[in-house]
């Protein structure tokens, strides 16, 4: 007889399990945990703080007086600011779960993600606002940021929600954990990994240059080109497409934008898988994970993207296609990862 119990995605025997598993751990300190509340915690403190900081520079200081307030430039500011805000309360249910584990005695709470199923209908209402305040009077783009925020949100967890509403109810801490770590951790990283890849490469080419005397004068001329005023667009439009014809200009942004750029988001994306394998995931649970954490990465790219005021509803429903891509393909990865620690297929 084979007295081994399998779990499907979907059974009740799956959330017994797990809430028995959350108590049993309960007992012993988790750091993992308290990284999550640590982190948490800084992330919303920090992103609301530079929030407000930026909104109070944008209206009261010299950009505002400048340009006008309802200059493209300005509301794009406004969007970025409303967003860093936004991404930084997303967090704050992160911040309170992680804290209940460390601190309190509570049950832990599971998450029914499948009840954000409304905000499927409530998408469209933002859009429809914004498309009127793009076409209503000046005073209108005052509202804009809060609906960027809105309709990015219901957008985000309403796709989401298609990905994971036939998977069983998780806990809730590790929910907004991983979606936390896919809206800041993981864009912060990131940003870091491609600076230093960019450094790498300037390396590289500085480098290239100095043995190379034929690159190294039409580099040089290409700079004199643009350093002079009085040379017309076009001008320098053709040179500047001559340089970057060339096989080494041409081979090297291929090999950062198309190959290094990309590896690097989808090996970072699933960063909370990383962190949770160690507590033998099921390969479902690696995709729901996984899933999650792109939601998070692709909230956060959606509200932090610049936009003006009369492209904004564009932008809005051509990112929804992009959130799906970061959501799908995150998932696929947390689920190879998960099928490759805890089933041993590394092949996936």
């Amino acid at each position: 007889m084979n007295n081994k119990l399998e779990v499907t995605p979907g059974s009740g025997t799956e959330e017994t399990l797990s809430q028995n598993d959350q108590i049993t751990e309960s007992k012993s300190f988790d750091w993992l945990s308290a990284g999550q509340f640590a982190f948490s915690l800084l992330a919303v403190l920090s992103l609301i703080f530079i929030s407000l900081v930026s909104l109070v520079a944008i209206l009261f200081g010299g950009v505002s007086s400048d340009l006008g307030l309802l200059d493209t430039q300005v509301i794009s500011s406004l969007l970025f600011t409303a967003g860093l805000g936004f991404a930084g309360m997303l967090l704050i249910p992160s911040t309170i779960y992680s804290g209940r584990r460390l601190f309190g005695t509570s049950p832990p709470v599971f998450a029914h993600w499948d009840k954000m199923a409304w905000l499927a209908f409530f998408f469209p209402i933002p859009i429809l606002f914004g498309l009127l305040i793009q076409n209503g009077p000046a005073w209108g783009l005052y509202l804009l940021p809060f609906i960027h925020v809105l309709a990015n949100g219901a957008s985000i967890f309403w796709i989401l929600n298609l990905g994971r509403m036939r998977f069983p109810p998780k806990s809730a801490q590790r929910n907004w954990g991983a979606f936390g770590a896919g809206l800041t951790l993981t864009p912060a990283i990131t940003f870091i990994v491609e600076i230093l890849l960019l450094i790498i490469s300037g390396i590289f080419w500085l480098v290239l240059i100095q043995t190379r005397p034929d690159l190294e004068q039409e580099v040089r001329y290409l700079l004199s080109v643009v350093s002079e005023s009085s040379v017309e667009s076009e001008t320098l439009a053709r040179w500047a497409g001559e340089f970057v014809a060339r096989p080494e200009v041409t081979g090297s942004l291929f090999l950062y934008f198309s190959l290094l750029i990309p590896l690097v988001e989808e090996l970072l994306k699933p960063l909370a898988v990383y962190l949770l394998l160690g507590r033998k995931l099921q390969p479902w649970e690696g995709f729901m994970i996984g899933a999650t954490a792109g939601a998070g990465y692709a909230l956060f790219d959606n509200l932090t993207i610049g936009a003006g005021a009369d492209t904004w509803s564009f932008v809005m429903v051509s990112r929804m296609g992009t959130a799906g891509i970061h959501i799908l393909t995150t998932g696929l990865v947390g689920w190879g990862l998960a099928s490759a620690w805890t089933v041993k297929n590394y092949g996936r």
